[in-house]
């Protein structure tokens, strides 16, 4: 595990809770609460205090993983969801769905709803469309579906995207009721560092599917969200920067990870268990985003 690299400005965590930089001098430096209070302290200390946070946050997800694998085991000698699933093909990865049966419940969609063991989540073909949908039926027949957080996971001629997926249209009189909670948890100083950490560590990606309202790729690099188009130009709180944007535009906001066709066709049907373990690894931001809905 490599040391963690301190910035002035820049937000993180220790067992007190979330804090800021506000200098650096030597081996030391002053790093302030959100309620206000601040001390002086070495930079070797915080590091150490961080580390034992980061490694018992690893165990405690691999316990998890562990005490779930029977589980997930049980569950697939008994469903017969994904049944036919062998990996992706080559022929799938295209703009159409015009003689694929990659979403069905039968392959892709029902092989990662198998192996999900947080949630009732069920999967769903969008109609001619190379994308499938995860969502709880309670929180689906709520509202406008458009509007709804979910997962997702689609196709193109040369990449698989997957991850969390949550909207905001164009008109305020719209139901925004997901978008607000999502907001809501991610204005959380320790929830968006969370958010920071698993997707520097996982790979993933924020964008926006439709480019209507930004057409930057953010990743996280260094304890610091990036935006990539931009010459790595920093931003500060993501929170702040999806604040900003206009309320007029249509928004499709994703967080997730894209890998190109060769990797996922080498794969096979292990493709399913990467969906759903980061699937499982997102959760907090579903659950945040529908608490209210369902």
């Amino acid at each position: 595990m490599s040391a963690v690299t301190f910035k002035v400005g820049n937000k993180y965590a220790n067992r007190k809770g979330p804090f800021e930089v506000i200098s650096i001098d030597r081996n030391s430096m002053t790093i302030r609460w959100d309620n206000g209070e601040s001390i002086s302290t070495s930079i070797e200390q915080q590091q150490r205090i961080i580390e034992g946070m980061e490694r018992e946050r690893q165990a405690s997800i691999e316990s998890e993983l562990k005490s779930n694998a029977k589980r997930i085991a049980t569950h697939k000698v008994t469903s017969r969801l994904g049944r036919d699933f062998k990996g992706l093909k080559e022929s799938d990865f295209k703009e159409k769905v015009t003689g694929t049966d990659w979403r069905s419940h039968a392959c892709l969609g029902g092989a990662v709803t198998e192996r999900l063991y947080t949630g009732k989540l069920v999967s769903w073909s969008i109609p001619r469309t190379p994308i499938i949908h995860w969502d709880t039926r309670e929180h689906r027949q709520k509202g406008k579906t458009y509007l709804q957080a979910k997962f997702f996971a689609g196709l193109d001629e040369n990449t698989l995207h997957y991850g969390f997926y949550i909207e905001h249209s164009d008109k305020s009189s719209d139901n925004w009721l997901d978008w607000n909670a999502f907001l809501l948890w991610l204005n959380n100083t320790e929830n968006e560092i969370w958010l920071k950490e698993i997707s520097e560590k996982n790979d993933l990606s924020i964008y926006n599917k439709g480019k209507k309202s930004f057409t930057d790729m953010i990743k996280s690099r260094d304890n610091q969200w990036i935006i990539q188009e931009k010459s790595n130009e920093d931003i500060d709180s993501l929170s702040a920067f999806l604040k900003s944007l206009p309320e007029d535009r249509w928004l499709d906001l994703i967080i997730g990870r894209i890998e190109d066709k060769e990797g996922v066709l080498s794969k096979k049907e292990s493709i399913a268990d990467d969906i759903s373990q980061l699937f499982e690894t997102l959760m907090p931001l579903y659950k945040a985003s529908t608490e209210y809905s369902l």
